[in-house]
């Protein structure tokens, strides 16, 4: 799947958006289960998505994980997901 950006787009992370889905679907698990205790660190789940999504940098990993924890805090994740 190539994502082909409209010619005035202003975003860069193009290859985020293109996986995110998939990547939000692999996290919604984890960052669920890390509600009252952190079982998974940063680190272990930038490792998971640099394993399924090796294209990505850390950069984009980092946006990546921080954008479906506050999803997830907001309460947004799961209804995106279905």
């Amino acid at each position: 799947m190539n994502y082909s950006p409209p010619q005035n787009e202003r975003r860069v992370h193009h290859q985020v958006r293109e996986v995110f889905v998939n990547a939000c679907q692999l996290l919604a698990p984890i960052v669920a289960g890390n509600d009252t205790v952190k079982l998974v660190s940063s680190f272990a789940m930038m490792q998971i998505v640099k394993e399924n999504f090796p294209e990505l940098s850390s950069s984009e990993i980092s946006i990546i994980i921080s954008t479906v924890e506050k999803m997830h805090r907001e309460e947004i994740l799961q209804s995106k997901l279905k």
